[in-house]
């Protein structure tokens, strides 16, 4: 009988880290998707002056595969939001951190306006060249 009671502390100890376990939750999976090709339109300048930006965007779920089936609707609309960009929005760094968050939200747009999921995190330029 005391056998058993020196046991079963024992048993209890390695079974808890194992009922742990099962109940963790998943960790939400994170995508990048590219959105290629580059970006290149021109912006709002007393002269004629291009921006070319490579975009990768930070999505999380079935978001992934709304952002390619509407990848065409997205690119239009962050063409149409890059274009209308001010020459001195795009020299600074707080103009292109505001411009990253104008993207999100065109991106979020587009997928809500056809009804998809939009669990877009952040919008990433790998690339930002302003000529």
């Amino acid at each position: 009988m005391k056998k058993l009671l020196s046991i079963l502390p024992v048993l209890a100890v390695i079974t808890l880290p194992a009922h742990a376990e099962e109940k963790a939750p998943a960790a939400p999976q994170v995508a990048y998707v590219e959105l290629a090709p580059s970006f290149v339109t021109n912006y709002q300048s007393a002269k004629i002056r291009y921006l070319k930006a490579d975009v990768t965007l930070k999505v999380e779920g079935s978001t992934v595969d709304a952002v390619k089936r509407h990848q065409p609707l997205i690119r239009n609309n962050l063409v149409m939001l890059f274009s209308r960009q001010s020459e001195q929005a795009l020299q600074s760094p707080e103009g292109r951190q505001h411009l990253k968050e104008e993207a999100r939200q065109e991106v979020i747009n587009a997928l809500q306006s056809e009804n998809e999921p939009v669990d877009v995190q952040e919008v990433l330029f790998t690339s930002f060249i302003v000529d």
